[in-house]
């Protein structure tokens, strides 16, 4: 059988509270198998769905000319800057079912396999091996690595969250480009890495034929909507 038509959106960096819109748009609609690639204007300090807003430097970032979102997953917080983020949102059939550990599972795959060729090192699904940049109950995400991270050089270098809605999965995850000064400790690719053949990968794993395409007039507009709730301060700091 033939892959699947699906689309891929770049975006050019925008502020948090319009990539948090962007992304929640695509589950809110879900009007095709999407994977999305995007970057953040200005540093930004981004909450789990379920985390609070305690023992983080929400001001020391912000003094720095960054931002504070809440983003529409779980997880812990990341500090989104030099690193590229992907959205991925599709039905949960094929290779994405069985459930958000299996799903994941295959898409860190995909995504480590061609990690270790761009990075000319192993990139690896961390598993149960202990990282060297783990810090017990940290509340930074990079932090605190779960089984089915990747790690380049026993180092976090990526991890994903999920939501669903409707037999649909919208995941999100942070590739490390450059380690932030929050969390020098973990692990960073170095390079700009190749989109193209990162779509080609999870397109090949996945099933899904990943081509060019654009934003519908209703999700812009539904992004919007959301965005102008994550800008809203009662928003990330309702915990």
């Amino acid at each position: 059988m033939s892959p699947a038509p699906a689309r891929r959106l770049d975006d050019p960096p925008l502020p948090g509270p319009v990539n948090m819109g962007r992304d929640e748009a695509l589950l809110a609609l879900r009007t095709a198998p999407t994977l999305r690639f995007y970057r953040w204007r200005r540093p930004t300090l981004s909450l789990g769905w379920f985390q609070p807003a305690a023992d983080l430097p929400l001001e020391a970032v912000r003094a720095r000319g960054g931002e504070v979102v809440r983003r529409p997953t779980g997880g812990k917080a990341i500090l989104h800057e030099d690193e590229l983020t992907y959205a991925l949102c599709a039905p949960e059939e094929g290779p994405l079912g069985g459930g958000p550990a299996a799903a994941m599972r295959t898409v860190h795959e995909a995504l480590a396999a061609e990690l270790a060729r761009q990075a000319g090192a192993e990139v690896r699904v961390r598993d149960d091996a202990v990282l060297a940049s783990d810090v017990p109950a940290s509340p930074w995400c990079f932090l605190d690595s779960s089984p089915l991270d990747l790690a380049l050089g026993g180092r976090k270098l990526l991890g994903s969250a999920a939501r669903r809605r409707d037999g649909w999965i919208l995941f999100h995850g942070s590739l490390v480009l450059t380690a932030p000064a929050e969390t020098p400790e973990v692990a960073a690719l170095g390079r700009e890495p190749d989109r193209d053949a990162l779509a080609a990968a999870l397109g090949a794993a996945l099933d899904l034929d990943f081509r060019p395409g654009a934003w519908t007039a209703e999700e812009l507009a539904e992004a919007e909507a959301r965005a102008e709730r994550h800008a809203r301060p009662e928003h990330v700091l309702r915990r």
